[in-house]
C-alpha cells in the first residue's frame, strides 16, 4: 500500500499568490466579476469548522482522509439571484495560476446555502456558495526520510 501523502504550505506569499490568481479570473469574467466573492483561509481552526459544514459534500472516504491535510481552504460564492452556473472559463484560468505554484487543489461543490457564508461574514441571503477547494503542496520528499544511506549525515 503507497504510502498516504502529506502536504505543505506555499514557501510564497499566499495572499499575492490568492491576488494573482482572483485577477485571472476576473479577467475572464469583465463585467461580472462583482457577482462573486472568494473566501481564502489559512487558519487551521477555521478550516476545521467550515471543513464540519462541507462533509457531507466530501462523501468519498478516500477524500475525507486526504483533506483535512491540506492546508487551504478556497470558497467561491456567487450573487443569490445568478443563476448557479460554475463560470468555468474564469475558474480554469483561477487554477491555472495555482497549478503555477505546485499546488494541488480538490474541487467539489458546496451544498450549503446558510452556514458557510455567515462564518465567513457574508450575508447568506445575498451570497451563495458555489464551489470549494481544499489546497496544498505535496511533500513528496517526505517518504523518504527514513530511507537515508547510512553514508550520509544530516545537520
Amino acid at each position: 500500500m503507497a504510502k498516504p501523502l502529506d502536504f505543505v504550505r506555499l514557501g510564497s506569499s499566499f495572499k499575492g499568490l490568492m491576488t494573482r490568481a482572483v485577477n485571472e479570473f476576473d479577467r475572464y469574467m469583465e463585467d461580472e466579476a462583482g457577482n462573486y466573492r472568494w473566501v481564502f483561509v489559512e487558519n487551521p481552526e477555521r478550516i476545521a469548522r467550515a471543513l464540519e459544514i462541507l462533509a457531507e459534500d466530501l462523501p468519498e472516504e478516500s477524500l475525507a482522509r486526504v483533506v483535512p491535510k491540506m492546508p487551504y481552504l478556497f470558497l467561491l460564492f456567487r450573487d443569490h439571484d445568478m443563476e448557479p452556473v460554475i463560470p468555468v472559463e474564469a475558474t480554469l484560468a483561477f487554477l491555472s495560476i495555482i497549478s503555477q505554484s505546485g499546488m494541488i487543489t480538490i474541487m467539489r461543490q458546496c451544498s450549503d446555502r446558510e452556514q458557510l457564508a455567515a462564518s465567513f461574514d457574508l450575508d447568506p441571503a445575498h451570497w451563495d456558495p458555489m464551489v470549494f477547494m481544499v489546497a496544498g503542496i505535496p511533500n513528496l520528499n517526505e517518504a523518504h526520510e527514513e530511507d537515508a544511506p547510512e553514508h550520509c549525515h544530516f545537520f
